[in-house]
């Protein structure tokens, strides 16, 4: 067991919350992060001034976040909007001691709250599983931000599925998990909501019949119209908001056949099919049904040439066993721009997983 990870449960043994059950996926973080070689007792969340407080999901969450931050008792607490990257954007308190307080374990504009740069905390797992998460005080990996109880949940794009963000809410002293989770559950409805309503009525619509479909469909799906592009979680990995007029485009020639047919794509060709929404007798959108690649299917030549020289880089040092944290330092990156090249390579490959990576890069007529 290494030190770091000996550290963390002999702090929980000593500390009044010995008996309290562990959640799974937070053993499973405080492994992940004792692999990354992150110590707990030194860590300090990294910095970066320059964040993007411009941003469409700034725009979506601040009236969210301030009404609920004005409607938090007095505790000492914050909110906390990042983006994608897990990067701190916008924090609301209500005292300035509180933003003091805050200021000192890196809640605050500028500080990254990645799991591969912090350990343990409820942003990043948020970031990481697409979902909702609570993590108290004693479950954080870092011994400065065991005084503090976590909810955060992802704020998920509506048109491509994709994470936007997270949004948080800090208090620096026990507090009920329901409460938190509401509240923050509260900020990403209402969020969603506002970047449904500047689409319009019409991508609203067309939003409904992807809800729909999706209920009733397992496999990878978008609803695409000319403005809006939205894909569940299987399909994301098919097609990109990039991919929207393309995507478009082939689709307002394929809905009257329903037929299979291949889709060019900048990822590559895909297979897919097209279901008409109409308005009347007006075409406002499609759904379109992509043809689900087997799970252990090899990714071919084709696949692997549509990789950039960056992308090969990075998954044949993944595929060998090394951690993001690892195979940064190899090719001196940044740990967040490795996941962001293993989004894109996985999308590219269609696999959701470093195993299917490791058996793709072992077949030697892939490479």
């Amino acid at each position: 067991m290494e030190p770091a990870l000996r550290h963390v449960l002999a702090r929980v043994e000593n500390s009044p919350f010995r008996n309290e059950p562990i959640d799974a996926a937070v053993l499973a973080s405080w492994h992940r992060s004792a692999a990354a070689g992150l110590e707990p007792e030194l860590i300090h969340p990294p910095y970066d001034a320059d964040v993007d407080d411009g941003s469409r999901l700034h725009w979506a969450a601040a009236p969210a976040m301030t009404a609920v931050s004005a409607d938090l008792p007095d505790l000492r607490s914050a909110l906390l909007l990042t983006d994608r990257r897990v990067h701190v954007i916008q924090r609301w308190t209500r005292t300035p001691r509180t933003a003091l307080q805050m200021d000192a374990v890196g809640a605050a504009p500028g500080f990254f709250c990645d799991e591969a740069v912090v350990g343990t905390n409820s942003i990043g797992l948020a970031a990481n599983t697409r979902g909702a998460t609570f993590v108290r005080g004693f479950e954080h990996y870092a011994d400065a931000f065991t005084r503090l109880t976590c909810a955060s949940r992802a704020v998920l794009d509506p048109f491509t599925g994709q994470v936007l963000g997270v949004a948080n809410l800090t208090i620096a002293e026990p507090a009920p998990w329901e409460l938190m989770a509401a509240l923050v559950g509260r900020i990403v409805h209402e969020t969603q909501q506002r970047l449904l309503d500047e689409a319009g009525g019409r991508s609203v619509a067309l939003y409904e019949n992807f809800l729909q479909v999706r209920r009733r469909t397992r496999g990878p799906i978008a609803a695409i119209d000319g403005s809006a592009l939205y894909v569940n979680a299987a399909g994301s990995r098919c097609v990109a908001s990039t991919d929207r007029e393309a995507l478009w485009a082939w689709a307002r020639q394929r809905v009257s056949t329903q037929e299979p047919a291949v889709v060019h794509l900048p990822t590559g060709p895909v297979v897919a099919r097209c279901e008409a929404i109409y308005d009347g007798p007006e075409l406002v959108g499609a759904i379109v049904r992509f043809a689900p690649a087997a799970p252990d299917e090899p990714a071919g030549r084709a696949a692997w040439a549509r990789l950039t020289d960056s992308e090969r880089s990075v998954a044949e040092l993944v595929a060998a066993g090394l951690t993001n944290r690892e195979t940064a330092a190899k090719l001196f990156i940044s740990p967040h721009t490795v996941d962001y090249h293993l989004r894109h390579i996985f999308r590219k490959l269609h696999i959701d997983s470093r195993i299917q990576l490791a058996r793709l890069t072992n077949q030697p007529t892939t490479l």
